[in-house]
């Protein structure tokens, strides 16, 4: 992955610097077509600064893919679950229905801001 040697003449096209930052993520996939690939690499040989930020991304690829995964408490996966199959059944519209109960009513919730609104005033007119 870090091997960065030179692989010969320069391939067309050129990328700049956001191009080839874009493509750390492929790159580190091993996911990028050959002559993709090969002009990446061609960047990073003659630029030092992508060439830093390509061994640190790398570098943390690497620390994150050695990480011990954790298994979600059952409770939570339960949770998670629950929304999917809601959002399948009904949709994102479906899922903001199923929660309407949690709502304010409009008669509470408008007091509430004007009474936040005037003690912000206040505060700042003292």
């Amino acid at each position: 992955m870090n091997g960065l040697g030179r692989r010969g003449t320069d391939v067309e096209p050129r990328l700049d610097h956001l191009q080839t930052k874009a493509l750390f993520l492929a790159l580190v996939d091993e996911a990028l077509p050959a002559p993709q690939e090969q002009a990446v690499r061609s960047h990073l040989d003659g630029c030092e600064e992508c060439r830093q930020g390509w061994d640190q991304y790398a570098r943390t690829v690497e620390r994150v893919r050695t990480v011990e995964r954790e298994k979600a408490p059952p409770a939570l996966a339960s949770l998670i679950a629950g929304r999917v199959r809601r959002q399948r059944r009904f949709g994102l519209r479906g899922l903001h229905l199923a929660h309407a109960h949690h709502r304010f009513p409009v008669e509470v919730l408008i007091p509430l801001l004007l009474a936040a609104a005037v003690a912000a005033f206040l505060l700042m007119s003292s």
